[in-house]
């Protein structure tokens, strides 16, 4: 394996250099985290990632305060998934233990977040055993927190629950290959198959059937 001295990628026989996203994305990368209370400063950050910004994917996962914005990102996803499921049924007229339902979410919750967590560390983890990679996990977790906000889709009639998993494996790829230094095709392919895995498992043991 060698390594781009361009963008610090590694790489075997041939490699796709990146060198100018590095380059272009530096002094945005550079600017300092306003201080004190700035949700509107990590939203913007969050449609970035979810926008596949370069820079944004890179100052998110380097900054720490990124962290507790990303996780009220995420947390706030996970209620409207809630409700994206529960209200369509109290519509159609079934009836809905809404007690039931309130205590349900924050082991619902509680499992998710573990759920998210052992995907990124299935991911980050093998892209350091296969490919080198040189970013850390901490860093994955902040921008893919903040990128989270694509899950917010799932509230789109229909399709919402199919456009927010894609979604989030587009950012989930871009993700590994901004912060974990890794060859694009490497980083798409390891978290292509490792998100489509986990979302087909969640269909498979986790969705109520029928």
């Amino acid at each position: 394996m060698e390594r781009c001295p361009a963008c610090g990628q590694t790489y075997g026989l041939t490699h796709a250099c990146p060198g100018a996203i590095a380059a272009t994305s530096s002094a945005l990368v550079e600017q300092p985290a306003p201080t004190g209370f700035a949700p509107a400063y990590y939203f913007r950050q969050a449609i970035g990632i979810a926008r596949f910004d370069d820079g944004a994917i890179l100052r998110g996962s380097r900054d720490p305060k990124a962290l507790f914005y990303g996780i009220a990102i995420w947390l706030f996803g996970q209620l409207l998934a809630t409700a994206a499921g529960v209200f369509p049924v109290a519509a159609r007229g079934y009836e809905v233990n809404w007690l039931r339902v309130a205590m349900g979410i924050p082991i619902l919750i509680a499992f998710s977040a573990v759920w998210a967590l052992l995907q990124y560390a299935i991911c980050h983890l093998l892209a350091r055993w296969w490919f080198g990679a040189t970013g850390t996990y901490m860093g994955v977790l902040r921008a893919m927190l903040l990128g989270s906000i694509v899950l917010w889709a799932i509230v789109i009639p229909y399709v919402g629950t199919i456009i927010a998993g894609l979604w989030s494996i587009a950012v989930l790829m871009r993700v590994f290959e901004e912060v974990d230094g890794i060859e694009r095709m490497k980083a798409y392919g390891l978290a292509f198959v490792v998100g489509l895995c986990f979302w087909a498992l969640t269909f498979t043991f986790l969705v109520p059937k029928g």
